[in-house]
């Protein structure tokens, strides 16, 4: 078994995010494009969720990113990063939510459309998304779980959303070609449900942040520097509690909360 599978590291997690921020972007442009063509409520929703996943690859490689060096200073500063990392990714879970509810409510007041001739390319696009995505997600919780990280958690979760929409756009294509499209309804229907525990998950993980941890998400200083200079400090003076981990690896502090 790979090492990058039973032992990943912060560097194969910053790697990853690479592939995911990749594919994203293919999907994305692909997803919308095809919107124009094929006209599918899911389809649009599909690419709309990839260039939600797409901001959310980049927070989770910035969150991993650090020069070839081992100061305890740069360790502490990707400790820092996580907690940012996973409140963005919160915020663009819940603007994702939002948006698939509005193009799911807009399909559902449009009614029925005439997808017969597109329905190949559809069934096509599905299908292999499905696999891309679900093999995405499931490296990011293990991922996730080995490194303890809450950002990259979230990212795997937009990688899930992604394949839930892409099995119910495959589905929806091999129900309408099968009943003549006497079930339109089932397309936004089911955006809307992902839609839904988007944005309440996004809101969730926001309020938590804010409310609950006290965490100043309305202060820029918070975003651009989040503390690095305090938690710098605190490093070069020893004053850093609790084991931590080689910077390799990217995990947080024993002691470290996940938001």
């Amino acid at each position: 078994m790979p090492t990058c599978w039973s032992e990943p590291t912060g560097h194969d997690a910053f790697i990853l995010s690479w592939i995911s921020l990749v594919i994203t972007l293919v999907a994305a442009i692909g997803g919308i494009t095809a919107y124009y063509k094929l006209d599918s409520a899911l389809i649009l929703v599909y690419g709309l969720e990839n260039c939600v996943d797409f901001f959310s690859s980049a927070i989770v490689l910035w969150r991993f990113y650090l020069p070839q060096s081992s100061e305890p200073a740069d360790e502490a500063r990707l400790i820092s990063r996580e907690k940012r990392a996973s409140v963005a990714i919160s915020f663009v879970l819940a603007v994702l939510g939002f948006g698939t509810i509005i193009a799911s409510s807009n399909d559902f007041v449009n009614g029925r459309r005439q997808e017969d001739e597109n329905i190949n390319a559809l069934y096509y696009i599905s299908f292999v998304s499905i696999f891309v995505f679900g093999g995405m997600a499931i490296v990011k919780f293990r991922y996730a779980d080995y490194l303890n990280s809450s950002s990259l958690r979230k990212d795997g979760i937009c990688s899930a959303l992604g394949t839930t929409l892409a099995a119910s756009l495959f589905l929806n294509t091999v129900l309408t070609a099968s009943t003549d499209g006497s079930l339109w309804w089932l397309d936004p229907f089911i955006a809307l449900i992902c839609g839904i525990g988007s944005l309440v998950y996004g809101l969730r993980g926001a309020y938590k942040a804010y409310v609950r941890d006290g965490l100043p998400v309305c202060s820029c200083s918070w975003w651009m520097y989040g503390g690095d200079e305090k938690e710098t400090e605190m490093t070069n003076a020893g004053g850093v509690s609790g084991p931590m981990s080689p910077v390799s690896n990217g995990m947080m502090r024993e002691d470290e909360e996940i938001i």
